[in-house]
């Protein structure tokens, strides 16, 4: 194979691959990306929200809890791993009581070069600045989104009025 052969080769490989990667990503883009409604805030546990079992150390700004694991399905042949980390105590007194609130999620997916499957990444944040100090539901402010198929974040901020 001439040098010349070699690279149009290789720029058929790199086109073949980024072509897998965006239309396996269609699968996941296909549904709009929101944030999980039931999530509590400030990493606050609840039955289907662990936050013991984490996966990174104590001195990290985000506390990141074991993911849950949706196995692959033969069909789809995605596996998702969902997580819902949160600030770090330490870092959420430091910001202190502020009239914000958000909800966040965001959505990774790319193809395994291994197994072939589908893998999506998607970590989930709630952070409630008022630390429940608000007076009443606060004021929904326009969704940030950002979605390009193989990447997607959305997050919901909602604006306080901090109760005395």
């Amino acid at each position: 194979m001439t040098k010349s052969h070699r690279g149009v080769s290789a720029a058929v490989v790199a086109t073949a691959a980024l072509t897998v990667v965006l239309t396996s990503s269609a699968h996941a883009a296909a549904t709009p990306l929101e944030p999980d409604p039931h999530q509590p805030a400030n990493g606050a546990a609840a039955p289907a929200y662990r936050s013991d079992n984490t996966v990174t150390p104590a001195y990290s700004p985000i506390q990141v809890p074991k993911p849950l694991v949706s196995p692959a399905d033969s069909r789809s042949r995605t596996i998702v791993y969902t997580a819902y980390p949160y600030l770090a105590s330490w870092l959420h007194n430091a910001i202190g009581r502020q009239p914000l609130e958000l909800r966040g999620a965001a959505r990774v997916t790319f193809v395994d070069p291994v197994s072939k499957r589908i893998v999506v990444i998607n970590p989930n944040g709630h952070c409630d600045f008022t630390d429940g100090h608000h007076a009443g539901a606060g004021t929904p402010l326009r969704p940030i989104r950002v979605d390009t198929g193989a990447f997607a974040v959305t997050i919901h901020p909602i604006a306080h009025v901090l109760a005395r």
